[in-house]
């Protein structure tokens, strides 16, 4: 006898669970699909938030690499060749000022001098106090701008890329 009323309870409550199971079952699934909704919804804001970011670093970095290769052969040529009293400025560029380096060696004195020419800096090597030969000067770089100043133990390369400083070893450059 004790059996039958629990079982009658346990009818009861199975049955009055089936009929708001349905409903349930609806606002159940009803919430899983909106919650797999806003999960699919913030992976894709996370994914363009990542290709953008991306995008913004690569572009960062050509144009990095681009203002390296434009001035990285000026950078070379200064630091080649930086000792006391080397660096020089002069207005006998072909199209303006000139960056003379001057080394001397047992055969004499020479110079290297970086310039503009045809919207190029070249670099030409010659005997001190020769003319400018810019038909055998060898381009270092794709540039419609080219000057420079020198300001406490820096030189200031002004190009298209923008404005590189060299730090010389020698103070005494005399630019």
């Amino acid at each position: 006898m004790s059996n039958k009323p629990s079982i009658s309870v346990m009818d009861a409550l199975t049955s009055s669970a089936r009929h708001g199971s349905t409903q349930d079952n609806r606002l159940g699934r009803a919430f899983s699909v909106l919650l797999f909704m806003v999960f699919v919804i913030a992976d894709m804001l996370a994914l363009v938030a990542g290709a953008s970011a991306y995008g913004s670093l690569t572009a960062m970095q050509n144009k990095n690499d681009q203002e390296i290769m434009t001035v990285g052969p000026l950078v070379s040529s200064v630091r080649a060749n930086d000792t006391h009293g080397s660096v020089r400025k002069t207005m006998d560029g072909p199209e303006g000022e000139a960056l003379v380096l001057v080394s001397n060696d047992a055969s004499g004195t020479y110079e290297t001098r970086i310039y503009l020419y045809q919207n190029n800096i070249v670099q030409e090597y010659a005997l001190a106090g020769a003319h400018y030969t810019p038909s055998k000067a060898t381009v270092l770089a794709k540039s419609s701008t080219f000057s420079f100043e020198y300001h406490d133990g820096l030189l200031f390369i002004h190009t298209d890329a923008g404005t590189t400083k060299v730090a010389l070893r020698n103070m005494q450059g005399g630019a």
